[in-house]
Order: C-alpha cells, then structure tokens, then sequence
C-alpha cells in the first residue's frame, strides 16, 4: 500500500460549510484509481488533513488529475495550497 497525508487550512467565515464540502467530495473520492480508503480530518481552528490510501504508489500516481480537481472544488475555502507528504511503507493495525 501507500499513503498519501495532505494537510489544508480553511477560512473561520468557511469552517461551517466545510462537512457538507466533504460529502460532495465523496463521489469523486470513491471514484479514484486504487483507492483503498480515505479519512478527512479537522480542527475547529481550520487546520486538517486528508489521510489517503491507496493499493500501490501507481495507482496514487494516475490519480493526480482527479485529486486536483477534487481540490479545485474547496478552492475558495482554503487559505493557501495544501500540501502532501507521501509513505511507501503502510501497516494496517485495525480494522
């Protein structure tokens, strides 16, 4: 597997907004190649982070195109670009 954590910030005038954001989401989420699973997490503050795995590094590779349109969709909400760490070396431990 591989795992992609990408951390976000949204606006205080957005946060509210911001669970309804996430269902709309789903659709083209469930839809990427690979996808194993996804986790969207936040603060009351703004700050989160979207916990992304995927089969293998390929398949989160060929997602790129989708993942950013995915994002265009929150563009207004964010205060600046997210930004992504990746792992190639995933354990599940629960679940």
């Amino acid at each position: 597997m591989y795992t992609r954590i990408t951390s976000f910030k949204v606006n205080a005038a957005s946060l509210s907004a911001l669970p309804a954001k996430v269902k709309e989401m789903s659709a083209g989420a469930k839809a990427l190649p690979g996808i194993v699973d996804i986790y969207v997490s936040w603060r009351a503050d703004g700050q989160g982070v979207v916990t992304s795995v995927y089969k293998d590094k390929p398949s989160a590779d060929s997602a790129t195109a989708q993942i950013a349109a995915i994002w265009g969709g929150l563009a207004g909400m964010l205060t600046a670009a997210p930004t992504t760490e990746a792992y190639d070396t995933v354990e599940h431990l629960v679940g």
